[in-house]
């Protein structure tokens, strides 16, 4: 068997560096190598209807080039010609033979050109070469922009012939070109300029600087700013992020496409309707009573990513700093994440339709053991514990003779006493994993939009339909999601416009009801892979028949998003507007367990409740019903003017007021022994005595007063100062509201006059600062300073006199923890200085940040007090924490003439550290003051003894103890530990900051170096993009936590503390210490596992089985192609593309192969999970 290496503690992380920095440089070189030839434009016949009477010659060729796209060429000479011609609705050839023939002129079509000359025309004897019988000249030239700078690396070619250049350092260029041909020029940021040549030798071109990137704005708190006017710290993306990639949310999408905005996999893994956690710049509060996530605003209005169509995004801003989201006030402490949906735009109506087919295969899953490995594992582990074997000989011989063909695999279980099959002692061989998940499941999405408009209205309508099968291979699962978009904007007059915009979607989640979380913990627990798929009876075993008839949970959530905006411009530059948003969810639950029966042996048609049904529904068939219902309802009314003083001062004031309401209902219910499985209703059971119901009914609102105020110099000096002053309901009213401030300030060096000769190079230069304090309302209580009791309806235990009988009495119950009644909100101060630039025209532009972001009054545990208070102490603003880090984010982005390519890095890092927190002992098991979140304190590992000498050898030199204070017994197989602390014996001391004994600091959990990197390139209407994801290093440590016996490390260790029942066996697994040649896995000295026994004894955090949990993952690949224009106007498209997109495709990690690097740690026990997914997709998008 193939040994695992026994590295050290992070001695791949330089390794996944290496490898992320080659696959840039390798990709970077590909592309600067590119030279890729421009293809030939056929020539198409056109209808042209015109009336001219002695027309200049250069009317007649304008009339032409409207009405047919092509471009007419021609010499000085022949512009001083007139031109009379008459045509109705005839052929180009016969309209330009009319016309020129008159004029002793000729033509010859060459792509989309009508090169004009003489009948007569005398060759110069200097143009003897001929581009296919076209005369020739050399042309040579300067490329500059518009301040006169000589723009390098240009891209100039012939128009419509496969020939081109590049410009030098000094803008030079030297091409062959036909006479009468003309040179197109491309220089990326810049308009594309297309120059006749006309017979000149020597041409200079200027470039004229895109509007797009003139003009590029970003999207922050109500309105938009030009990007190089930013001085706060805000991340942008836009929709080609979602475009063509096979993923079920946004949330997917986003993850490792902008720096700080951290995305991690949560809860049960890859569920289908499964969420993710989402962070802004690491974790913001450890408090127990509040939340550090961002604000999520869709248009303006609090959202849902996970529910929103992805292909309806046209941007996504992420404003990390206080400076960026103070005008959001208290609701955006810890950032805002901004979606801008898509509008329509003036223009011919435009319908889009585009699918993509999908197929979904497990990724990383982990491979079981066979059945004979799995009972020799199990028995070792049993004989190191007790001395005892779980499984006997004749179970072991039996499974052996059945892997060896000699026994019917119809008959591998035995018969009980009570005539009920044996599941303890089969004797088959089943990999479990493989059985329950199909190696495959499809899924599908279809969507279309229509979008166009006039002066007046724009439309944009949309359509979305994702349908996804799950890899439950019985029962199976389900998700769908339905969505309908429309957004329509009117300008009524000059000063009133009107928008208004409705988004509804509904989700349908359907599982078989076994499938809860506990269910992944089963799942490998229970996976024992002796126990056959089926009976000797053909009757499945273990989950199966629960999936297949044990009743299922149907889940249907609804959201209608209304919001409508009026719009009045009263002045030039003066706007007021109001706007109201409303947002209702509802969700409904329901969920049925069905009765589902055991066959017995002898006797199939008799059946007996099964197991699994019993441990699980407790014997009883049941129906639960949920309904939930939020309405959220903001308005918001502000007014922002511009002013532009002697074209030197610019300023921008923006005042507003915003109200939010949120109300919450939620009613359940749930009854016991239905009267039919067919009808699974509330009314229809018969059980009266153990009936759950239960009802909720909250709600709470903000109000908030905003400003914000921006100033530039020249575009040079910039400053931004926002406030906003808050009050919400959840506080009490000396408490209720809070002001937050921030400003921010920005200056653009390249702007200066003594910055002028570096302006060829560098196009923005520009450093900013950014300070801000900011409140934190978001608890997790709704209303933390007020106490409550609970109540129970005939909850009491003793009988009072009723009407006709004795009847019990409702009661309430006692508090069981004290409130603050001075609680407040929590202070967040940021403080950021960042870094944004633009050069090489534009070719390469980056931004760096680094921020420090204190939680201050953070709520945390009160002092502790007597035991006989009886009740838990209040919660507290007494703590605080600080976080930091850094981003950085460049891109280089280049044209070189057909063919175009980009390269785009982010690699971001944060870390939290208390500061303050009530723990004066140091207690390891708490948060200490002056250490960072997420820290392991754990022993140093010597290594595994291979023979009891070495290991009471190494007892001995432990003359105090010895490795007793950890357990009693020490042998062959077991883990010597270091000591650190020279004190004669392991052990952790008092467990404090103070006193950790033989431990120290050995790793931290908290992901670093977050990174994405993302290539594209096209050509010829070929597309091909990558998107590598990662961590660059990520500890992690499969410690058990549990208070339980059960132990939560299954995953990693596959033999726990929890006995046969809460262990489970990989491949991996295997790897353990077996000192006896004749044991019928081997021998096995130099193990990677210690031996391996049903306790912790060897599973103290050390540094030997201490994880590197980074990574580097192919998120996402596509290569598409887009058909010529020429062909598909044929049959009346304007845009038909094919395209293939595959998600999670490689992954480098040095990870044990037990789990997947995005899901260790997550789950019930150490990683027991749902697998997430490799995806392969196929699909087409057409315009019409």
């Amino acid at each position: 068997m193939k040994k695992k290496s026994k590295a050290k503690i992070g001695n791949t992380q330089n390794l996944l560096l290496q490898q992320y920095i080659k696959i840039c440089a390798i990709f970077l070189f590909l592309c600067l190598c590119g030279n890729i030839s421009a293809g030939v434009v056929e020539f198409k016949s056109s209808i042209v209807t015109l009336s001219l009477k002695n027309a200049s010659f250069e009317v007649f060729c304008a009339q032409i080039e409207k009405q047919t796209g092509f471009v007419i060429l021609y010499k000085k000479e022949i512009a001083a010609k007139r031109v009379s011609v008459t045509a109705k609705k005839e052929s180009l050839e016969v309209v330009l033979n009319k016309a020129l023939s008159p004029l002793n002129l000729k033509f010859h079509i060459n792509g989309k050109q009508i090169i004009v000359s003489e009948r007569n025309e005398v060759k110069a004897p200097i143009k003897q070469n001929r581009f296919n019988g076209v005369d020739i000249q050399t042309v040579k030239g300067k490329v500059i922009d518009q301040k006169g700078e000589p723009l390098m690396g240009a891209a100039v070619s012939v128009k419509g012939y496969d020939t081109g250049t590049m410009t030098d350092l000094d803008g030079l260029f030297s091409v062959k070109a036909p006479v009468d041909g003309t040179l197109s020029i491309t220089y990326i940021g810049y308009n594309k300029q297309e120059v006749s040549i006309a017979g000149k030798e020597n041409i200079t071109v200027t470039m004229l600087e895109s509007e797009e990137t003139i003009d590029e704005v970003v999207v922050v708190g109500f309105g938009v700013q030009k990007k190089v006017n930013v001085t706060g710290s805000v991340g942008m993306i836009d929709s080609k992020a979602f475009e063509e990639r096979p993923i079920s949310n946004a949330v997917q999408a986003l993850q490792g496409v902008i720096p700080g905005l951290n995305i991690t996999t949560s809860g049960n893994g890859g569920e289908l309707n499964a969420t993710k956690t989402i962070d802004i710049r690491g974790t913001g509060t450890i408090g127990g009573d509040s939340k550090g996530s961002p604000l999520v605003l869709i248009d303006g209005m609090e959202g849902d990513l996970n529910s929103i169509n992805p292909q309806d995004i046209e941007s996504v801003s992420v404003l990390k700093d206080a400076s960026a989201s103070a005008i959001y006030g208290a609701r955006a402490p810890f950032g805002v994440i901004l979606v801008t949906t898509k509008s329509g735009h003036k223009g011919k109506m435009t319908i889009n339709y585009n699918n993509s087919f999908r197929y979904n295969t497990p990724v990383m899953m982990p491979e079981m053991v066979n059945s004979w490995e799995y009972v020799n594992m199990f028995n070792d582990a049993s004989y190191n514990n007790s001395g005892s074997y779980l499984f006997d000989a004749s179970m072991v011989q039996n499974i052996r003779d059945y892997l060896d063909g000699k026994i019917d695999p119809a008959v591998a279980m035995n018969m009980n006493a009570d005539g009920k099959w044996d599941e303890q002692t089969a004797f088959g061989n089943t990999n479990w994993l493989d059985e329950y998940y199909q190696k495959w499941s499809h899924s599908q999405e279809h969507n279309i939009s229509i979008s166009g408009g006039n002066d007046k209205v724009t439309y944009y309508l949309s359509g979305n339909y994702l349908g996804q099968n799950g890899f439950l291979r019985y029962g199976t699962d389900t998700h769908d999601r339905y969505t309908i978009t429309g957004k329509f904007t009117a300008k009524v007059t000059d000063f009133l416009s009107i928008r208004y915009s409705n988004r509804f979607v509904r989700t349908d989640y359907d599982r078989p009801t076994i499938m809860s979380s506990t269910f992944y913990n089963d799942v490998l627990r229970r996976a024992k892979p002796f126990i056959p798929a089926k009976d000797p009876n053909g009757y499945y075993n273990s989950y199966i028949p629960v999936f297949e008839e044990g009743g299922r949970r149907r889940e249907q959530g609804d959201r209608m998003a209304q919001q409508v905006q009026i719009t009045l411009t009263p002045l030039k530059n003066w706007n007021i507007v109001a706007e109201m948003n409303a947002n209702i969810y509802n969700s409904w639950q329901h969920e049925v367990a069905n009765r589902v029966n055991g066959h017995y042996a002898n006797d199939p048609d008799k059946v007996y409740p099964a197991y699994i049904y019993t441990s699980n529904y407790g014997g009883h068939e049941s129906v639960y019903e949920y309904a939930y219902r939020n309405t959220y309802l903001n308005p918001t009314f502000y007014t922002n003017y511009t002013h532009s003083f002697k074209d030197r001062h610019n300023i921008g004031v923006i005042l507003g007021f915003q109200y939010e309401s949120n109300k919450n209902r939620d009613l359940d219910g749930k009854r016991k022994d239905l009267v039919s499985s067919d009808l699974p209703v509330l009314d229809l059971t018969t059980n009266t005595e153990d009936i759950t119901v239960g009802s909720a009914y909250n709600e709470w609102a903000t109000a908030g007063f905003f400003g914000r105020i921006n100033y530039d110099y020249k575009g040079k000096y910039l400053l931004e100062v926002s406030g906003r002053y808050d009050g919400t309901s959840r506080f009490r009213r000396d408490n209720r509201w809070v002001f937050s401030p921030s400003f921010s300030l920005g200056w653009n060096i390249a702007q200066e006059h003594f910055f002028e000769r570096a302006n060829a190079f560098i196009d923005v230069l520009k450093p900013r600062f950014s300070y801000g304090s900011l409140a934190n309302q978001n608890v997790t209580s709704l209303y933390p300073t007020y106490q409550t009791m609970a109540t129970s309806t005939a909850g009491g235990h003793w009988l009072l006199p009723g009407t006709e009988a004795p009847v019990q009495p409702n009661i309430a119950n006692a508090p069981s923890k004290m409130i603050s009644t001075t609680l407040t909100w929590e202070k967040i101060e940021t403080m950021n200085i960042g870094l944004d630039w633009s050069a090489f025209k534009n070719r390469f532009t980056g931004s760096f940040d680094y921020f420090i972001r204190k939680t201050l009054g953070m709520v945390g545990p009160g002092v502790e007090l007597p035991a006989t208070l009886g009740v838990a102490v209040p919660r507290t603003n007494n703590s605080e924490l600080k976080a930091s880090g850094w981003e950085l984010e460049v891109s280089w982005r280049d044209r070189i003439r057909d063919f175009s390519y980009g390269i785009r890095l982010n690699i971001s890092d944060a870390r939290t550290k208390v500061v303050k927190y009530p723990n004066p002992t140091g207690l390891l098991s708490s948060y200490v003051e002056g250490t960072y979140l997420n820290n392991y304190y754990g022993y140093t590992t010597i290594g595994i003894a291979k023979t009891d000498e070495e290991m009471q050898a190494h007892l001995a030199s432990l003359p105090n103890g010895g490795q007793s204070a950890l357990f009693a017994t020490w042998t062959a197989g077991d883990i010597m530990y270091k000591d650190i602390n020279g004190d004669g014996k392991i052990s952790s001391g008092n467990n404090t900051i103070y006193d950790m004994g033989d431990k120290k600091l050995i790793g931290n959990s908290t992901p670093r170096f977050r990174t994405g990197i993302n290539i594209d390139m096209a050509w010829e209407g070929i597309y091909l993009s990558m998107f590598w994801q990662g961590v660059l290093k990520r500890d992690y440590f499969p410690e058990d936590k549990s208070s339980d016996k059960r132990g939560v490390d299954l995953v990693f260790w596959g033999i726990t503390k929890g006995g046969k029942d809460w262990s489970t066996g990989f491949k991996q697994h295997l790897d353990y210490f077996r000192d006896d040649p004749d044991s019928p896995l081997g021998l096995n000295l130099d193990a990677y596992y210690p031996k391996p026994m049903f306790n912790n004894q060897n599973k103290a955090i050390q540094t030997r089985y201490m994880q590197n949990a980074a990574y580097l993952r192919l998120k996402n690949l596509q290569v598409g192609y887009t058909f010529p224009e020429r062909l598909t106007k044929k049959i009346f498209v304007q845009k038909f593309r094919i395209y293939f997109s595959g998600e999670n495709l490689l992954t480098f990690t040095k990870l044990s192969k037990t789990m997947d690097p995005e899901t260790a740690g997550i789950g019930g026990r150490g990683g027991t999970v749902y697998p997430l997914s490799k995806t392969y997709s196929f699909g087409l998008s057409v315009n019409f």
